[in-house]
């Protein structure tokens, strides 16, 4: 075996969660395994439900963002509230218990860390370590190329949380300078609007360079802990990442050479304008940066089959995982109905590399989780949860 998965002593645990009125979960109080929780029920159950009221407490849901839809319509809204509570330790303080409460009605949302009143959902990035796991994500390698950025923007906030706020503001001005593209007339004075839109780039650089340094600091690892992973799944095919920059033609950035690297980034984007206004949006910068990724030399995307396809993108999120592992912080685990997508082998392998981990897990079929011993199974029916 040419990877064996980094064990930890103690490790971050979900210890119990209060849900009411969240879709079709309309009142229940649940106490976790600290190992393997199993929701097996039919689809449209509520499994997933509960996952994603797991998640919210941990930071954005991984489903949808409209708030309008976590109150049941059966409900009114302005007079019931969808009420979530979350108990966890962390694996730097196992003994002491840590409270988040995610509260919704009249359209208003509030969350509290431990009492304290927090503005975003966002802010609770980091707080708990954990990787979601969902069917959409085997689409990862195949999809369009802002599915790979946001998970190596993913990747990067859950180490460095402040890798958001860097992003926040490099997408806040790419917003105002396409809005400032897009406005421009025919025989609008270009000599006026020229300076505004270098003004853009100057905020557009230097947060673009801050987020190309999150995205490549975990890259290597991420790379060869993927690569290591995709050799034992596939029997010996080598996997390669490879970044592609809009801006920079090597990705070998030093921080020493950060100066000169923002006066590039400034150069690339000031020398774009002609092309800019033909186009009427920003052309180039970290927005327009791909995951490249090749199997043997070949391009994953348009020469994989669908079975590679598939071990790259497990390969990627267990990467995702042990790449928290490796800071001596074992994440929590959510796999949403992935183990039925999956031949018997890779059930398998996805099961052997979270055992170390506090895992929910959905199915229909309970066979699904036939290997995972020490744990609780739930049975999911119309929004409720019966231990079995």
């Amino acid at each position: 075996m040419l990877y064996e998965i980094t064990t930890n002593r103690d490790k971050m645990q979900i210890k119990r969660l209060y849900v009411k009125n969240f879709r079709n979960i309309r009142e229940q109080e649940f106490c976790f395994h600290e190992n393997v929780n199993v929701f097996c029920g039919n689809n449209a159950q509520g499994k997933t439900n509960l996952c994603e009221a797991i998640s919210l407490c941990m930071g954005p849901s991984f489903r949808t963002s409209k708030q309008s839809s976590y109150i049941p319509f059966s409900l009114d809204n302005s007079k019931e509230k969808c009420v979530i509570k979350m108990w966890f330790t962390t694996s730097f303080n196992t003994d002491s218990e840590n409270l988040i409460e995610f509260t919704i009605g009249n359209n208003k949302k509030e969350i509290k860390y431990n009492g304290l009143a927090i503005k975003s959902a966002l802010e609770l990035y980091g707080v708990l370590k954990y990787v979601v796991f969902i069917p959409e994500h085997l689409n990862l390698i195949k999809g369009v190329p802002e599915c790979r950025r946001e998970y190596l923007d993913s990747v990067a906030m859950m180490q460095t949380p402040v890798h958001l706020k860097k992003l926040s503001r490099y997408n806040k001005a790419l917003k105002n300078k396409n809005n400032l593209l897009f406005g421009i007339n025919f025989g609008d004075d270009l000599s006026v609007i020229r300076p505004q839109l270098e003004s853009w780039n100057s905020v557009l650089a230097a947060e673009g360079l801050n987020v190309t340094y999150g995205r490549l600091k975990y890259f290597s690892l991420l790379e060869t802990i993927a690569s290591q992973l995709y050799n034992e799944l596939s029997g010996g095919e080598q996997l390669t990442l490879k970044y592609y920059s809009s801006i920079f033609d090597s990705t070998q950035l030093k921080c020493e050479e950060i100066n000169g690297l923002y006066n590039e980034y400034l150069e690339r984007l000031n020398n774009s304008f002609q092309r800019e206004l033909k186009m009427r949006y920003t052309v180039l910068g970290v927005h327009r940066d791909d995951m490249n990724l090749y199997i043997d030399n070949n391009d994953v995307k348009e020469f994989g089959s669908q079975g590679q396809q598939r071990s790259t993108a497990l390969a990627l999120k267990l990467a995702e995982a042990e790449i928290i592992r490796q800071k001596d912080e074992t994440p929590i685990m959510i796999l949403d109905d992935v183990l039925s997508e999956l031949d018997s082998s890779r059930q398998h392998f996805v099961l052997n590399h979270i055992l170390n981990s506090q895992v929910f897990i959905t199915c229909c079929n309970i066979n699904d989780v036939r290997e995972l011993e020490n744990g609780k199974v739930w049975k999911v029916e119309n929004g409720i949860f019966t231990e079995e």
